[in-house]
């Protein structure tokens, strides 16, 4: 077949599935898969595809038009500057959580010791290692599957970070982080239910949590006094509707709290600060 042939095809099929750009998304699909660039791809509409290969590149066009995310069918996803390898035992990265590294590089001082719970595909210390290579980086996720993906990443940058297998402050007890950075479960469970079919490829138990999305940013903030070095913070992604209640929970724990809004407006982010003692000046 060739390219041309190949659009064609693809283009129809997810036409048909309802998506809204067909042709973005089976562009998106061959250009990745074929490693071309989107331009050469449209502008060499007869570039021959062999057999195989062009049996391959329709079996992912079907998979993309039963709605599964493009980035798994990939195999990657782009994140800042970097292009990580996801699998579906990892959540795919998020616009959102770029701009969580943003704050958190505001946040860093020099040589800072990092903590980043929940790291899942590890885009999070990744980008933060690649772009600040001072910082001490380690991260931790329940998922050893998570876990190998994010070992992959480290290894593709040369990223040098500890990756702990840890249930939330399991395996750190004793440890003291000057910043932490957390993007854990916190879709509720009656949100899941109304979120998109495509979400549903995600591994549900990187996404939601009980108590309303906040049971475990709840358990991890009533122990971070503990682990957070004097001035240090935790910041911290979560539901804009969330957002008061973990405030009024920091607060209650004697942190300073901080809502943050991200690009769009929307209350994503909170930043507890422990409070530095007398001492320290």
């Amino acid at each position: 077949m060739t390219t041309a042939e190949l659009r064609k095809a693809g283009i129809e099929l997810l036409s048909r599935a309802g998506f809204d750009s067909p042709s973005h998304e089976c562009d998106y699909i061959l250009s990745g898969a074929l490693k071309l660039p989107l331009l050469e791809l449209q502008l060499d509409p007869q570039r021959e595809i062999d057999s195989s290969r062009s049996s391959t590149l329709l079996e992912m066009l079907h998979r993309r038009a039963l709605h599964e995310p493009a980035q798994y069918i990939l195999g990657t996803a782009s994140f800042r500057e970097l292009e990580l390898q996801v699998t579906p035992a990892v959540l795919i990265p998020r616009p959102e959580t770029e701009e969580l590294v943003t704050l958190a590089l505001k946040h860093a001082f020099p040589g800072a010791r990092v903590l980043d719970m929940g790291t899942g595909s590890g885009a999070i210390p990744i980008a933060l290692k690649t772009e600040r290579p001072d910082l001490q980086l380690t991260a931790a996720d329940l998922s050893s599957e998570a876990l190998a993906v994010a070992r992959a990443n480290a290894a593709l940058y040369n990223a040098e970070i500890e990756f702990l297998s840890s249930d939330l402050w399991q395996a750190l007890q004793g440890r003291i982080f000057d910043l932490v950075t957390a993007n854990l479960p916190y879709v509720s469970e009656d949100e899941y239910k109304q979120c998109s079919s495509e979400i549903f490829f995600e591994p549900v138990m990187a996404l939601t949590a009980p108590h309303d999305g906040l049971e475990l940013m709840e358990k991890m903030i009533r122990e971070l006094h503990e682990h957070l070095s004097p001035g240090g913070c935790a910041i911290f992604e979560l539901s804009p509707w969330q957002n008061p209640l973990i405030c009024t929970l920091g607060k209650s724990l004697k942190f300073k709290a901080d809502a943050v809004n991200d690009l769009e407006g929307k209350a994503r982010f909170v930043i507890l600060q422990k409070e530095c003692s007398p001492l320290c000046s």
